[in-house]
């Protein structure tokens, strides 16, 4: 696809992101997107309606899901720069529509429109399979740096660091921001 192409299809998702946005790590990286997950996303995105900032998309040298063009780590808004929704509500958004990787995350911030940083939940969602690596879907937590993924059985999440277990309601309650 060229520019063009690309440009098209951003509008005919409403045109919610420039090709810009996509490319945090520099001109011509949104090339490097797969496609079909692209169009998974921007429908996704005209899907909840909620403004969307991309934090990070592809990335040189990642052997997994944003080294392959399939993954994006975004903050939502229900209010531009002003507040976000829920844990909670980052979470069924994004396990419900499908994605394979879904993980949130307790410990980011931002720049609100007063320039100042703020806590916020972050989100990271892909489309990948994991090439063996990992089980599919994969869901994780992120707290204070340290990740907790999801038993498949259980449906706690576990961390190998600290071999701590911790649920999501529990997450939500303590880590919240």
């Amino acid at each position: 696809m060229n520019r063009h192409d690309y440009l098209a299809l951003l509008d005919s998702y409403g045109n919610h992101f420039s090709p810009g946005e996509f490319e945090i790590q520099g001109p011509g990286t949104l090339a490097r997107l797969d496609v079909g997950f692209l169009r998974s996303f921007l429908a996704w995105r005209t899907w909840h309606g909620l403004p969307t900032m991309i934090t990070s998309a592809w990335r040189k040298g990642d052997p997994k899901s944003h080294g392959r063009g399939l993954a994006f780590d975004v903050l939502l808004f229900e209010e531009w720069l002003a507040g976000q929704p829920s844990a909670l509500q980052h979470w069924l958004l994004a396990t419900t529509w499908g994605f394979q990787g879904v993980g949130l995350y307790f410990d980011w911030t931002y720049s609100n429109k007063k320039g100042e940083q703020v806590p916020a939940i972050g989100l990271h969602v892909d489309g990948w399979s994991g090439g063996g690596r990992s089980r599919r879907p994969l869901r994780w937590l992120r707290i204070d740096g340290l990740y907790y993924y999801q038993s498949l059985t259980r449906g706690d999440f576990y961390c190998k660091t600290n071999r701590n277990t911790i649920t999501l309601d529990d997450a939500i309650k303590r880590y919240t921001p």
